[in-house]
């Protein structure tokens, strides 16, 4: 048997959910795959990627082990005292990580426990239910958590959660975003372990406040709003969610006229730019990549390859990527087909043209 479950970003929300204030979070195509078979007369288990790399066997007590803390973890929230009998548990999340093995912070833990529990409910012929699902997370994280990443791997798409509820939520057409690894990895319990509700409940209510105030108009306004906030937290708190890194992809932001924000409760890892403009996060989104203006990046790529490499930025016509707007020219009352060479034996000798096609 073969479960997985997907990762999250968080839109905006972070915190405030821990004061019982709504969150907007994203699941994404980095999924926990969770493989469970039977064995003859051994337990055995083992994982790649999030948890401790390597193999557990177990006679039948719960041991602790890295590679089988998450079942142990839900065997124990259901009243288990022992193992189950012939029971191999495999769980990879690598697709969390770089090809250095860096974790890009989407959820990683989350995602195994979600696949974790679904599996050995379907295995031990258990209900799956999401509120013991978020449960066994909170438990494995010593007790720190929302509940809303697991909720995310729970339903997929984008969702509004709150106080344990989730409901599905769609993004605004007209704002566009792109998600960016700033290439430092976090542990978000660090953050949560030192963190108290009843400290900061000012600071607390006012971003509160902003997190519901986007569910009604999901607009840059309110959400610049909401960053502002979530930075006074981030001084109070000192919860160093507001990074160096973060910094730097918030310059290449403004750069762009985008929005930018940290994702998620940790500092460091996920950010998220938001605008109006499509080009412009097309823009940032290279720029982010290579950590440098576009501008930059384009004369380093067009040299490269001993200048063999070719860059077109279409302002009409195939603009779109179809050929609407040509049909709609040639179809036109007033239009006149003519013929032309157009230099079909040349390669390339213009550095801007206006077709007539």
């Amino acid at each position: 048997m073969i479960v997985s479950a997907p990762g999250k970003i968080v839109l905006w929300g972070e915190y405030a959910v821990l004061a019982g204030a709504p969150a907007a979070v994203m699941a994404v195509n980095r999924r926990a795959l969770v493989h469970l078979e039977r064995t003859q007369g051994t337990r055995q288990f083992t994982s790649q990627g999030f948890l401790t790399p390597g193999i557990h066997k177990a006679s039948s007590t719960f041991s602790n082990a890295p590679a089988a803390a998450i079942a142990e973890t839900i065997l124990r929230l259901w009243g288990y005292n022992e193992l189950p009998e012939n029971l191999a548990v495999h769980s990879d999340s690598r697709a969390f990580h770089d090809a250095r093995g860096n974790k890009l912070g989407l959820g990683s833990s989350a995602a195994v426990c979600t696949a974790t529990y679904i599996a050995l409910t379907k295995w031990l012929n258990r209900p799956a239910i999401e509120a013991e699902a978020i449960a066994a997370h909170r438990a494995f994280q010593g007790g720190h958590g929302s509940g809303l990443d697991v909720a995310a791997s729970w339903h997929g798409g984008i969702i509004r959660f709150s106080q344990g509820s989730s409901t599905p939520w769609s993004w605004p057409a007209d704002l566009y975003w792109q998600v960016v690894w700033t290439r430092r990895a976090t542990i978000t319990q660090d953050s949560l372990a030192d963190f108290h509700v009843s400290d900061h409940s000012v600071h607390l209510e006012r971003l509160s406040q902003s997190a519901t105030s986007l569910f009604k108009s999901p607009d840059l306004a309110g959400l610049s709003e909401y960053v502002d906030r979530l930075k006074s937290l981030d001084v109070v708190a000192g919860l160093n969610i507001f990074t160096p890194e973060h910094g730097h992809l918030n310059e290449i932001a403004q750069r762009y006229g985008l929005l930018y924000k940290p994702c998620g409760a940790g500092g460091g890892d996920i950010g998220l730019a938001c605008g109006e403009d499509p080009g412009a996060v097309q823009d940032f989104a290279r720029a982010a990549a290579a950590g440098q203006d576009i501008n930059d990046y384009m004369y380093d790529f067009l040299i490269a390859d001993d200048g063999d490499n070719f860059a077109i930025l279409l302002g009409a016509n195939f603009i779109d990527g179809n050929f609407d707007v040509i049909h709609q020219m040639i179809t036109h009352e007033h239009t006149v087909i003519g013929l032309s060479d157009a230099g079909a034996h040349v390669n390339l000798i213009f550095d801007a043209v206006g077709p007539t096609y």
